[in-house]
């Protein structure tokens, strides 16, 4: 009850700064262009300075801008904030969003998250040096897949070095640090049309400290119906080292688009394990079916984000008896929107 006052609240604080001043201009617009001002400025300024400290000072010669190794960002994942957009943009961007989860057979959960990225454009030559950052467990999208790397909150700040690209295979090292914990990380992925298909194919390997060896691999199939409507079969797997077995998940998904403020998702997914202890036995095989509807819109201003997604999953934990949810949440995007 207490969290459902805390929104309201917020609610009602949005509401009194869409109030207009003298000058016909509303306070929150104001606001709001105010700190992705700062955030842009930010960006640019430390890019600045980090540009300025690579390049010799009897040099003439500007460092040139990185170039861009990303898919295609389609109106889908951009919208959505999914994980194909969140891990390949190179847009600036501060996201705070506020998420509600109320369950019926587990603890119901409210928190705060914060997610940041700049990618430091400039200040590269075959290297381009990254900052990212995150609050642990907060997601972007939550119906997409389960993360087998394990992620730290706080910031991860280091270098990414783009390979010259091979057999069509686009290949990205990174080492970087979150905190104490020193990790470096290796991806390559690769994409193809198929008739009227599009497959991404991705494998990642990430050494830390902390967390030793990791490995995932994902892989997904989208086709476009028609304009406003796509469909994506995504076949998901990873590894760590201590970890028994193989994580898998296989997820099918279709996404309307109503408009550019609005959007629904349905998605069914499948995942489990290849070995796992359940009650001092070993087994195998699939542990969780879930079913999930979410919509996503933009109300008062297309950076101010609302979403509501219920959902139904049977869980091994849980005897598979049924786990009614439903998560509302807030998000306030600071950046450069492009939809």
């Amino acid at each position: 009850m207490f969290h459902t006052v805390q929104i309201f609240l917020l609610l009602i604080v949005s509401f009194t700064l869409m109030a207009k001043n003298s000058d016909n201009e509303c306070y929150i617009d104001r606001t709001y262009n105010l700190i992705s001002g700062q955030v842009i400025d930010s960006s640019n300024y430390i890019d600045d300075a980090i540009n300025n400290m690579l390049t010799k000072p009897d040099s003439n010669k500007t460092i040139p801008k990185a170039k861009k190794r990303v898919n295609k960002e389609n109106s889908v994942d951009s919208f959505f904030r999914t994980k194909k957009f969140t891990t390949e943009t190179e847009d600036t961007y501060i996201s705070v969003k506020l998420n509600s989860d109320l369950h019926s057979l587990y603890p119901n959960k409210f928190n705060i998250g914060v997610t940041a990225r700049i990618p430091l454009s400039k200040s590269t030559k075959r290297y381009n040096l990254f900052i990212n950052s995150f609050k642990k467990g907060e997601t972007t999208n939550s119906n997409s897949k389960i993360n087998h790397l394990n992620k730290e909150s706080g910031t991860e700040i280091g270098v990414n070095y783009f390979a010259t690209l091979a057999h069509k295979i686009k290949s990205r090292y990174s080492l970087g640090v979150n905190g104490l914990n020193l990790f470096t990380l290796a991806k390559y992925s690769i994409e193809k049309n198929f008739h009227s298909w599009n497959i991404l194919s991705t494998q990642e390997f990430r050494y830390s400290l902390k967390h030793l060896f990791e490995e995932e691999t994902d892989i997904y199939f989208d086709k476009h119906l028609c304009d406003s409507r796509l469909f994506r079969i995504a076949l998901l797997r990873g590894t760590r080292e201590g970890d028994a077995g193989m994580d898998y998940s296989f997820m099918v998904q279709h996404f309307w688009i109503f408009s550019k403020t609005a959007a629904l998702s349905l998605s069914q997914l499948f995942s489990g394990n290849t070995k796992y202890k359940y009650k001092r036995r070993r087994y195998r095989g699939i542990t969780n079916y879930t079913t999930a509807l979410n919509f996503r819109k933009t109300a008062f201003r297309k950076w101010f984000y609302y979403g509501i997604r219920p959902s139904i999953n049977f869980n091994k934990e849980r005897n598979y008896r049924a786990n009614y949810a439903l998560n509302f949440y807030l998000e306030l995007y600071f950046g450069v929107l492009k939809h």
